[in-house]
């Protein structure tokens, strides 16, 4: 038997708009590792009409409401905002530079810096870090955040499994980490150091779960004279990570992978505007299908120029519900073409994610709604108010 198989009706390409009539849905295995179905319907499973839990449904809130106390207070500490086994997400807010050196024995991190610019300092040397950038920080390694602006949002992505680059997958899938250029990451170098080596210095250590403190009759950020090995501290932007598409449509992840675990317990993309089709419905589409799988799946607008209201927006689409998709009929873009500003970090993890009390509290109302104002309308190039139409319809 042929491992690609058809049954039914299949009234579309699977990037495909259609006639509009029916309603398609991706259903992936091993998150978008394993076995997977495309699936046409009349109704979109991800439109309930209630639910017995709020971990049924998917819901997102607009982190520029949040206040960390690392945002009044310098020796503050990030919002944790979501929550699971092996993984966690989290907000600073950061405004004043860290008195202190920190380190992370519990986790390996992916700072995500939304907003805001910094000198980032580190064992290895420092490196200049601004919106759009995302930098790996391993378990254990020494680093200290000097803010160089007073309004600043920073994503903290923690998981305990190694990151690795993304690169790697091409040897076992084939079609992940597509065509990113990764000489454009940049390394710290000790060179650049202009810190006092000799000033005393505090590290607060975060250590099962916990915040204590060691402190040395020097700077260890500001002592270290070369290094050798491995890229294990670096810094990408998302600008630099290309977007991906086919003429027919939308690449689905792990596409537009860019870090991931090597036990595929978690991966991170950068995904950026597609590239608009060459081809007409009914053969392709804009936007997304609907879709299934078994990770929980964070969502982070960095920036949409089309909906600058939402940036900034955080959503957890869990594994317990579809999640809803939009595609509308391609159109060819005006001559000159303009450039489309829009970014979204995804990352997915096999842990079981929950929402802490604090983002709890302000979670967007209505989800149903919400998803296409908050989210699913700049996927899909148009504005919140025609994303509800296109629902409505």
């Amino acid at each position: 038997m042929a491992s690609i198989t058809r049954k039914g009706e299949i009234p579309s390409t699977p990037q495909g708009y259609g006639d509009g009539t029916y309603v398609d849905e991706v259903f992936t295995l091993d998150g978008f590792f394993g076995d997977w179905a495309h699936i046409w319907r009349h109704r979109n499973p991800a439109t309930p009409t209630r639910w017995s839990d709020e971990r049924m449904i998917y819901n997102g809130l607009d982190s520029g409401a949040l206040e960390p106390t690392d945002r009044s207070d310098p020796r503050g500490t990030p919002m944790t905002l979501l929550t699971g086994p092996g993984a966690s997400v989290s907000l600073s807010r950061r405004t004043a530079s860290m008195p202190f050196a920190e380190k992370n024995v519990d986790a390996n991190q992916i700072r995500f810096y939304q907003q805001g610019s910094f000198r980032l300092e580190t064992e290895l040397g420092p490196i200049e870090v601004e919106a759009g950038d995302f930098v790996v920080i391993p378990k254990g390694m020494m680093y200290r955040e000097i803010a160089l602006t007073g309004d600043n949002a920073i994503v903290i992505f923690e998981v305990e499994r190694s990151i690795a680059l993304a690169e790697k997958l091409q040897d076992q899938l084939g079609f992940a980490s597509l065509f990113i250029d990764y000489s454009t990451m940049e390394l710290p170098d000790p060179a650049a150091i202009d810190g006092d080596a000799s000033a005393e210095t505090e590290v607060r250590v975060k250590y099962d779960g916990e915040h204590h403190f060691v402190t040395y009759d020097f700077d260890p950020l500001s002592d270290v004279v070369g290094w050798s090995g491995d890229p294990v501290l670096y810094k990408l932007n998302v600008w630099d990570i290309p977007s991906l598409g086919s003429s027919v449509g939308f690449t689905s992840p792990p596409s537009n992978a860019v870090l991931f675990a090597e036990d595929k317990s978690f991966f991170f993309n950068v995904l950026a505007a597609k590239p608009f089709p060459s081809e007409p419905a009914p053969r392709s589409s804009y936007g997304a299908s609907s879709h299934m799988n078994d990770c929980d799946e964070v969502w982070l607008n960095h920036v949409a120029s089309i909906a600058p209201e939402t940036n900034g927006h955080i959503w957890l689409f869990p594994r317990t519900i579809a999640h809803p998709g939009l595609k509308v009929p391609p159109q060819y873009p005006e001559n000159p073409p303009k450039a489309i500003r829009e970014i979204k970090i995804n990352f997915d993890t096999t842990a079981k994610l929950s929402w802490t009390p604090e983002a709890k509290a302000a979670l967007l109302p209505d989800p149903l709604t919400a998803v296409y104002t908050s989210f699913y309308g700049a996927h899909a190039g148009v504005s919140a108010d025609e994303a509800l139409e296109h629902v409505r319809r």
